[in-house]
């Protein structure tokens, strides 16, 4: 099956699990107006609801896109050595803790 068969699948499918959430809706309405107590749902909701879902989980698993590749090996085959060894080496930190503590000593001080 094609991604959009499958999509197509797991739409419809989601329509017949909206249906039967419907009536259950429904049906639970039926029963407070006849005033019966027991909320047994019919085995016809039951099936349409679980063949729904399982159709539907079927569909998007179909519509998935393929896995990629995730060794470092290929994305390294797409990439410059330029590319791959950038990293901000020339940005360093450790000089701004020294005088920021030694601005608010002085500043304590005071």
């Amino acid at each position: 099956m094609s991604q959009f068969a499958g999509k197509v699948l797991a739409l419809i499918s989601t329509l017949f699990l909206a249906h039967s959430a419907y009536s259950t809706y429904e049906h639970l309405n039926y029963l407070k107006a006849v005033e019966q107590s027991e909320a047994v749902l019919p085995v016809e909701i039951v099936v349409e609801c679980l063949l729904s879902a399982l159709v539907t989980l079927f569909g998007v698993i179909i519509s998935a896109q393929p896995f990629k590749n995730i060794h470092l090996e290929s994305q390294m085959a797409t990439m410059t050595i330029d590319k791959f060894d950038t990293r901000p080496s020339f940005v360093g930190f450790n000089h701004r803790k020294v005088v920021s503590t030694q601005g608010q000593l002085e500043r304590r001080l005071r």
